[in-house]
């Protein structure tokens, strides 16, 4: 019983996050067309069936070069449109001209009154609740008809362009948001890798020339790598293939140098896996404090090896307590400063510990200056991993995780709440809305990206505009196709939940 409630949970957290993605990309494409004065007929929440219209906002009307306001329950004749000629009356209420009557004119009766035409016209957007909840829509007048006057398929494609880019520009928006939440209200944890072994591959190079775990590797071709994982990385690439001189540390003791071959495209290329720890930023240092004079400096990773124990501290207010708790004594830590993790230095905590020194000069807290610079690399990680992600989807071997449906997500998000609460729901959010984002803008038909080509195609040819049926046809060959994908990716979901297999790398 618990299982199928909290399974249940899930789904509906899932379903809250979808729709808040759909709903801002939405709201982005309505305020801009709004604004760009293109009728939005309906702005739905959910999508239909229609359950309950609960509002109807202001229309406007251009006569005689006039922008003329329609109140909200003002009743326009159906057969109003734009081209028509009207009599009307307004009314002047705040300095707005306010419709008061209208009546449309028929051919016949045009020479026999005083009748102007209608330039533009906008009734008002209805306000929906609609049955699915899953974010919304926005109905755009003549979104595909370039028949209709005013609407957005006649409009510039100076006008169409911001519109069509509305929608991911709000994702990205949500997503900075999202992630500089996430680095004021989380500690802003850095993994850092070393260059010990933790573990040796059967039948690998490293394994071969008898390398054991808690070796450290040291240098590679005379170069130190010791603890500088980077180094070690881009010297090992550059020679995958052919013979490199190892310097490896055992017990304190350096060894005879060793030759191996690193492999070639292999994501390890000696067949090791690596020591690593997980460290706190420093964001700031205070002069004359206990870390200033040893030597901490701002921007440094703070790895907690802080007592006999090797015990480690989660966050600043841990931090503070730990001190507090053991005054006099002595403590060593770790630094890693840019790509190289640093000996170990000793800290003496202060024989009277208060308030005012229980940090030791160190703040480990993101402050808000320093957010906005840690969301948008957050952001630029998750960003530059799809090319690489789509790219190994064609060649074939793009990880088995690399792509969900609705059903992965309903797993990965049981998994995420579990692993890392509250905080990983809202990074997973985060996420979804600029991978949203950055999928949406791509030239795929029936995507937002797919018509702003179409977009960019007219405007190349000097206005003139492809055939809309053609035009609705490969969006709705785009459309069958991502459908496909989308049930094809939901096979290997189930697949993977029935065989028990995690959406998430091993903790």
């Amino acid at each position: 019983m618990n299982t199928i409630l909290s399974n249940a949970m899930y789904i509906v957290i899932v379903i809250l996050m979808l729709g808040v993605l759909v709903f801002i990309h939405e709201l982005g494409h309505f305020a801009v067309a709004k604004r760009l004065k293109i009728p939005v007929p309906e702005f739905g929440f959910g999508f239909p069936p229609r359950v309950w219209k609960f509002w109807q906002g202001e229309g406007w009307i251009e006569i005689q070069g006039k922008h003329i306001v329609v109140p909200r329950k003002f009743a326009l004749p159906q057969n109003l449109s734009v081209g028509v000629q009207v009599i009307y009356k307004t009314e002047t209420k705040n300095e707005r001209e306010i419709l008061t009557t209208i009546e449309v004119i028929d051919a016949e009766s045009q020479g026999l009154a005083l009748s102007s035409p209608v330039q533009n016209l906008d009734r008002g957007t209805e306000y929906t609740l609609n049955a699915i909840p899953l974010g919304g829509f926005v109905k755009l007048m003549g979104e595909e008809d370039p028949n209709v006057p005013g609407g957005f398929a006649t409009a510039k494609p100076s006008i169409r362009i911001p519109i069509l880019l509305a929608g991911v520009t709000m994702n990205f928006i949500l997503a900075f948001i999202v992630f500089m939440a996430m680095a004021v209200g989380s500690p802003p944890y850095v993994p850092v890798q070393t260059t010990r072994i933790a573990a040796v591959q059967q039948n690998s190079p490293a394994e071969q020339i008898g390398l054991r775990a808690n070796d450290t590797i040291a240098a590679i071709n005379g170069q130190d790598v010791k603890d500088n994982y980077p180094a070690m990385k881009q010297l090992l690439q550059q020679n995958a293939g052919q013979p490199v001189t190892l310097s490896i540390i055992r017990n304190g003791q350096t060894l005879d140098p060793i030759q191996v071959v690193p492999r070639k495209n292999n994501p390890a290329p000696l067949g090791v896996s690596l020591n690593g720890w997980t460290g706190l930023r420093v964001s700031s240092v205070e002069p004359g404090s206990v870390a200033d004079k040893a030597g901490v400096r701002p921007g440094d990773v703070l790895v907690f090896m802080i007592d006999p124990k090797g015990r480690t501290l989660k966050d600043q207010n841990e931090f503070t307590q730990f001190t507090t708790a053991h005054p006099g004594w002595k403590i060593e830590w770790r630094l890693a400063r840019g790509t190289k993790l640093l000996d170990p230095i000793t800290i003496q905590i202060p024989d009277k510990v208060d308030a005012t020194n229980a940090t030791l000069g160190v703040n480990l807290q993101t402050s808000l200056t320093d957010a906005p610079g840690i969301a948008l690399q957050e952001m630029g990680i998750v960003v530059t991993s799809i090319p690489t992600l789509i790219g190994q989807l064609f060649a074939g071997n793009a990880p088995a995780n690399a792509f969900v449906g609705p059903i992965g997500i309903v797993q990965a998000t049981s998994e995420i709440a579990q692993r890392f609460g509250t905080l990983g729901l809202l990074s997973m959010l985060g996420s979804l809305s600029l991978s949203l984002a950055v999928f949406n803008v791509l030239p795929l038909p029936a995507l937002d990206g797919g018509r702003l080509v179409f977009v960019l195609l007219e405007w190349i040819r000097g206005g003139k505009k492809i055939d809309p049926q053609k035009e609705g046809m490969v969006h709705l060959v785009g459309i069958v196709v991502l459908l496909g994908l989308m049930i094809l990716i939901s096979v290997f979901d189930v697949q993977r939940l029935i065989s028990g297999q995690s959406i998430l790398p091993g903790p």
